[in-house]
């Protein structure tokens, strides 16, 4: 989103627990201060527009609830400073009664976000790919060192990736989209999951021998991988919540980028190294 606004030629400030990666636009860095809403609000001094990606991956339903408040309080800042828009990064399908905490609290951020004074548009992804994003990494590593990597159930449930540079996009152009503006961000294309899998082993020379478990087996398989890898590679809501297809979509495609595509021009980096979760 900042190199995509650097290019329009906007001045970009973000909030971060740490320095962007040298390399990228030009971009006024401040701290996150949600303990002191005065300086929250002046962070926000002089900022037409807030795109707000501030989340957690996983955590249990008191991480969850703090994500809300902090979420809930940036959203107070901005209008406190005189915010003119905001543009929120949510999530595919969210809802308030999902079983799910994750999708859950989603939902509460939106609630609070579209109840509140500023106007505000939210763009939904589903599978992001490109950039650093951990989950495709993460199974490209897997890939290319495992024997045998392990699917839930039949495989056969979809996904739809979109490329990080669309959903960046799409959060660009809402900002002119009316309030109240919901858009899903999807790709062009709908694989299965063990498609999705099998390509990926593929583009990236790997030879592990796909084989089909039942979902608890792949979570003791990933908590034990997890372990010694000290990293949660999987979470039980993760892997549950796309085999019912959450994160897939029969809306149509407003990403320009295809996986295919992309895996065969990006393999040989692909899966070089882990992501972090957070």
């Amino acid at each position: 989103i900042a190199a995509a606004l650097a290019g329009r030629g906007r001045r970009v400030r973000t909030l971060a627990s740490r320095s962007p990666s040298p390399g990228g636009p030009d971009i006024d860095v401040r701290p996150f201060s949600f303990d002191s809403p005065t300086r929250l609000a002046e962070a926000f001094d002089g900022v037409d527009t807030f795109y707000n990606t501030y989340w957690m991956r996983q955590g249990d339903a008191s991480g969850y609830a703090n994500a809300i408040a902090r979420s809930s309080g940036l959203f107070d800042a901005a209008a406190r400073a005189g915010v003119r828009r905001i543009v929120h990064v949510s999530v595919i399908k969210p809802a308030l009664d999902s079983p799910y905490p994750y999708f859950r609290a989603k939902a509460q951020v939106e609630q609070a976000l579209l109840a509140g004074p500023v106007p505000a548009a939210i763009v939904r992804p589903a599978l992001i790919f490109g950039g650093d994003a951990a989950l495709l990494q993460n199974l490209a590593w897997l890939l290319r060192r495992m024997p045998v990597f392990a699917v839930p159930g039949d495989g056969r449930f979809r996904v739809r990736p979109v490329h990080v540079d669309d959903v960046a996009a799409l959060c660009v152009a809402a900002t002119d989209e009316p309030a109240g503006h919901v858009v899903e961000a999807i790709g062009p294309e709908r694989p299965t999951f063990l498609e999705l899998v099998t390509n990926v082993r593929d583009a990236v020379g790997g030879h592990a021998r796909i084989v089909r478990l039942p979902a608890p087996l792949v979570l003791a398989a990933g908590r034990a991988i997890g372990a010694i890898l000290r990293e949660d590679l999987l979470t039980r809501d993760e892997l549950l919540s796309t085999m019912e297809g959450i994160a897939d979509s029969d809306a149509p495609a407003n990403g320009q980028v295809a996986l295919s595509a992309w895996l065969a021009d990006h393999a040989a980096e692909l899966g070089t190294h882990r992501t972090g979760a957070a």
